[in-house]
């Protein structure tokens, strides 16, 4: 998931969220459990991630339609993201092609228009510039991975890259990637990590 504190309500709560996760739900990595968030939901937006979100896992899985819109449900926006950043599934055969992939991306946008949730095209940016990719190909080889030299371009991308690698949606493009990328940003006020004097 993606958390994104909308008031100052939101980023106490968000803080609670990651020290709760850290102090009493560490498995390996920190983890928040769905009765936590929900008990401290207030003053959050919650997107649904990457591709090693929920939803878009239940859509790979092709899980039923009620599922998938009850999983869908549980989020603020929904979203999509460059279908390079998910070229390992090629590679893992989890997908066809490139092709299927876009598929994905198409169906959480038709299913944000059934259930009236935005649906926002995001980067799961990890570097700022594409040379920086480096840098978390050293961090995964520490952590054991051994396909490190196949990294997804997650660097941070431009309007207009970002309108290039949608346009397979035509119209709509412009709408996920600044429409409602805009709507989301202006929900959130502008908060300062701590408070002054601090």
């Amino acid at each position: 998931i993606i958390l994104l504190a909308q008031s100052p309500a939101g980023l106490k709560n968000l803080y609670r969220l990651v020290s709760y996760s850290h102090l009493f739900h560490f498995h390996n990595v920190p983890r928040i459990p769905r009765s936590l968030l929900m008990m401290h939901r207030e003053g959050l937006l919650v997107g649904s991630a990457c591709e090693s979100g929920e939803l878009f896992q239940a859509l790979v899985a092709k899980k039923d339609d009620d599922e998938i819109c009850a999983i869908a449900r549980e989020y603020d926006y929904l979203e999509i993201q460059p279908i390079k950043n998910n070229a390992f599934m090629l590679r893992s055969h989890l997908v066809r092609d490139e092709e299927e992939l876009r598929d994905l991306n198409k169906r959480i946008l038709a299913l944000g228009d059934r259930l009236g949730i935005p649906v926002v095209a995001t980067c799961d940016v990890h570097f700022l510039d594409p040379t920086d990719n480096i840098y978390r190909q050293i961090l995964l080889h520490s952590k054991g991975y051994s396909d490190v030299e196949y990294q997804p371009p997650l660097y941070f991308r431009t309007t207009e890259e970002m309108l290039d690698e949608f346009s397979y949606l035509g119209d709509r493009a412009f709408e996920v990637v600044v429409t409602n990328t805009n709507a989301i940003a202006d929900k959130c006020a502008k908060l300062k990590p701590y408070p002054d004097g601090t």
